[in-house]
């Protein structure tokens, strides 16, 4: 099944211009600045039937790795009670690695809704946008880490992408920090150690099974010389009566400047595909492209190393079993050349550098 791409004609920019509008209006956003509240608990009156999560990624000087990820309940069963949990993955310069996603009782969880601040048993994180302060104590590893925002936070619009005609079922995120300076004491093992790097962090929240609605979705972010990007593409299984639709959404800034934040013109093209585990393919070779006029970016992802294959099927409950009868939702993590050619107005630059980016596929 092919899928369609949303047309980018001055009439179909309008209209999603006016929605856009009244969305932002109804969430009580206001225009393209986030504020802090927006990290804040936004599933908070309807936490029975939604998911959220606050998802912190490091990077440290040394080659090491951290994701944490703060969640109220599995993105599998958003209508099921709170089970809160805490993922945290730490990967070592030398390839080995320490995975933790222990549940904690219902009680032990609270969120704010003015701001992110959020307690999952003795773990906590608060932030206000320009810093991040997480505290972790799960299974054997503890850390205290500092973030702190280097690049403007964003959200496409107004953040929530619905996939019903009732805009009931919908997908949501804002981006606080889409590029930061980080420093982190790490105990693990009875060895302590203190390191510096970059981070991101990102905040999602929806109520409806993700399969169920996406495809597939290609998901990115890089720091090259000067410019900080986030790039993405989520393709549905079929909406609307329209068959496959392609979602994609971009961030370009330079320092504290956004250059383009624009939906529609993004493009995607992928070449040499190869089978990868799990019983699915990637490609070897992404192309994004933004044009509008005379203006062009180019954003080109080559030569990628799989850094991490996950088995997305839950083995929780017979209910979830049901819901994914006869799918193999696949993760795959990649890091990546990439190469950014920059033609906007007066701005002309080529530079190289790293990128990382995944691959769900829910199918």
């Amino acid at each position: 099944m092919s899928a369609h791409a949303i047309p980018d004609t001055p009439e179909i920019r309008a209209r999603m211009d006016a929605a856009q509008g009244e969305g932002m209006a109804a969430l009580g956003l206001h225009g393209a600045v986030v504020e802090p509240w927006e990290d804040g608990y936004r599933a908070a009156d309807a936490a029975d039937s939604t998911f959220e999560w606050w998802y912190f990624d490091c990077q440290f000087d040394d080659g090491s790795t951290l994701v944490v990820t703060f969640s109220n309940k599995p993105h599998t069963d958003p209508g099921g009670p709170l089970a809160p949990t805490v993922l945290v993955i730490r990967q070592h310069a030398d390839g080995t690695r320490t995975h933790v996603e222990p549940v904690f009782p219902a009680e032990t969880f609270s969120a704010a809704t003015e701001s992110c601040e959020v307690r999952i048993g003795s773990n906590t994180v608060v932030g206000d946008l320009d810093t991040y302060r997480l505290h972790l104590d799960v299974e054997g590893l503890s850390a205290e880490v500092t973030i702190r925002r280097a690049a403007p936070s964003w959200r496409p619009g107004a953040g929530i992408t619905f996939f019903d005609a009732a805009k009931s079922h919908y997908l949501a995120w804002v981006v606080p920090v889409p590029y930061g300076t980080v420093e982190a004491t790490i105990t693990e093992g009875g060895e302590t150690v203190t390191l510096a790097g970059t981070a991101y962090h990102d905040h999602n929240w929806g109520n409806h099974l993700m399969g169920s609605f996406l495809d597939h979705w290609f998901w990115g972010r890089a720091h090259i010389g000067d410019y900080t990007l986030v790039y993405v593409q989520m393709t549905t299984k079929g909406l609307f009566g329209l068959g496959q639709i392609q979602i994609p959404t971009f961030y370009l800034a330079r320092g504290e400047e956004i250059l383009t934040d624009d939906l529609l013109p993004l493009r995607l093209s992928t070449s040499g595909e190869v089978d990868g585990p799990g019983q699915q393919t990637y490609p070897t070779r992404l192309e994004w492209t933004w044009e509008r006029g005379d203006d062009r970016i180019s954003f080109m992802v080559t030569e990628p190393r799989l850094i991490e294959a996950l088995d997305m099927r839950p083995h929780r409950t017979p209910l979830s079993a049901v819901l994914h009868a006869g799918e193999h939702p696949e993760y795959y993590d990649f890091t990546a050349d990439a190469e950014l050619d920059i033609r906007l107005g007066g701005l002309v630059d080529q530079v190289r550098g790293r990128t990382l980016y995944e691959k769900m596929m829910f199918r």
